[in-house]
C-alpha cells in the first residue's frame, strides 16, 4: 500500500484550459470533451438559446481529471463542463 500525501506528481491534472492544450496528452482530453459534449447533447442536457437582452449568463469552464491505477498509469481521461 503506498500512501501519497500532499501534493503528488500523479496529480497533475490540467486547471486551465491553456494548461489542457498545452498538455502531452492533448489528443485523449479532447477525445473526453467530445464524449462529454456527445452525451449532454443526446441526453438534452442544455438548449443553445439567445441571451434575453439585459439578462447576466452564468459562467463555465471545463475541469479535467486523469484516472490513474495502483502502477501509476493514467486509465482514462474525464472531462466536466460546470458553472463558475
Amino acid at each position: 500500500m503506498v500512501f501519497l500525501g500532499g501534493t503528488s506528481q500523479l496529480d497533475n491534472n490540467p486547471k486551465t484550459y491553456g494548461e489542457m492544450m498545452s498538455d502531452i496528452d492533448l489528443g485523449k482530453h479532447l477525445e473526453a470533451i467530445k464524449s462529454k459534449m456527445d452525451s449532454m447533447s443526446s441526453n438534452q442536457v442544455q438548449k443553445l438559446v439567445d441571451r434575453p437582452k439585459g439578462v447576466k449568463s452564468v459562467g463555465c469552464k471545463w475541469v479535467y481529471k486523469h484516472k490513474i491505477v495502483a502502477d501509476g498509469e493514467v486509465k482514462t481521461f474525464k472531462a466536466r463542463f460546470v458553472a463558475q
